[in-house]
């Protein structure tokens, strides 16, 4: 057990904080270049010399394109029509036809905004390139856009149009510079959005799992009866089974936090005081949960069953990918009474935008609830099987 608390904290701080990620870094593409001609080429160019498209295949048709979707082998295929140039040239409408393997609906829709934003800026040099702007003859206009989903690659295929040009705003050419600044985490780092979530993860399982399984071995050997038999009150019983992993729980999450600002510079802005004060409670609330689960279970092996299930319908609803207020109404009323999720907002809120008491009493009262309730609710449940 003392190897388990200290190594799982430290792999799933070095494993999960890089690896889950929902950035699209690498998109393999397929082209089929019908027009073979400078222009195409220019194009082509382009994409491959953008961070994120590599050209893995030429195809010479939509057929073998779908293939190459089909079997996985390239995430999305771009062709560029025989008339590619001409259409620049202003003698036809220009398009561009584009197939995405939408299995995964977020990393398609990231490739294709990717992909938008670069045949974008190749439109624009086009466009300065001729001296023209839109609005003015062999200029651009706004852009056409449709989509389906042919069954038989199960992805997504879209035809962008527009007159003497690829896609191009609405606005004119010189028209506003836009700087953007984002807040509370100015380089996008990914990391930044998960480590507090993971750390959240770190200690439901150290609570939950450990505590747990402690009281029910106790079940299986027998000595939970002798304990019972003693003078030993029931409220002291329960206290050592929490106490114990509650200072474990901590300890693991001042490791964890160590590891994240050491490992990955993860900031902090808000009070340290604070964030373990809201840990502290979380504890309190995950240990009365999982001994009244283990009174309720006989052996280790349907506690773990019962408690995995929990945990991962927990982790899963909390915000920890996705925010809670995207979820059906149903899921946020669940949250309710998911204290997962009120410490994996109070994390972020804390670590990454300095919020104070006052920004997150409301979320901290509701943690302080479950808390005591889970807690009255474990030692309710042990004394009817006293």
């Amino acid at each position: 057990m003392i190897r388990a608390i200290i190594a799982v904290p430290v792999l799933q701080m070095l494993i999960l904080v890089p690896a889950v990620t929902f950035e699209v870094k690498r998109i393999d593409m397929a082209v089929i270049d019908s027009d073979r001609s400078q222009a195409s080429r220019e194009l082509i160019a382009k994409l491959t010399g953008s961070s994120f498209f590599v050209v893995t295949a030429t195809p010479e048709s939509i057929a073998e394109a779908e293939s190459l979707l089909f079997s996985g082998d390239a995430d999305m295929a771009l062709v560029i029509p025989s008339d590619f140039s001409e259409g620049l040239a202003g003698v036809t409408r220009p398009r561009l036809q584009v197939l995405v393997d939408a299995v995964n609906a977020t990393s398609a829709q990231l490739s294709w905004n990717y992909l938008v934003s670069v045949v974008r800026d190749f439109n624009r040099e086009v466009i300065l390139s001729r001296g023209t702007v839109p609005g003015t003859p062999g200029g651009t206009e706004t852009v056409t856009a449709g989509s389906t989903t042919p069954a038989s690659s199960g992805g997504m295929s879209a035809t962008t149009a527009s007159s003497g040009g690829l896609i191009a705003s609405s606005g004119s050419l010189p028209g506003l510079s836009i700087s953007p600044r984002y807040w509370y985490n100015p380089t996008l780092n990914y990391k930044y959005y998960m480590l507090p979530g993971v750390l959240v993860i770190l200690i439901t399982a150290i609570g939950l799992m450990m505590s747990g399984l402690n009281l029910v071995r106790e079940k299986e050997s027998g000595t939970i009866e002798q304990i019972n038999v003693t003078p030993v009150l029931k409220w002291e019983l329960i206290a050592s089974k929490v106490i114990p992993f509650f200072i474990i729980g901590l300890i693991d999450l001042a490791l964890g936090l160590s590891i994240g600002w050491l490992a990955f510079n993860i900031p902090f802005e808000g009070s340290l005081l604070l964030f373990f004060a809201c840990a502290a409670i979380f504890l309190v609330a995950v240990l009365g949960l999982a001994l009244f689960f283990s009174t309720m279970a006989s052996t280790q092996q349907q506690f773990l069953f019962v408690a995995f299930f929990f945990v991962m319908v927990f982790v899963l609803m909390s915000g920890i990918f996705t925010p809670t207020e995207s979820m059906p109404l149903w899921a946020q009323q669940f949250n309710w009474v998911n204290p997962v999720a009120y410490l994996m907002r109070i994390n972020r809120m804390v670590m990454l935008k300095g919020s104070g008491f006052q920004e997150i009493a409301a979320d901290m009262g509701m943690l302080a609830v479950l808390a005591v309730s889970y807690l009255a609710l474990a030692i309710r449940a042990y004394r009817k099987r006293a």
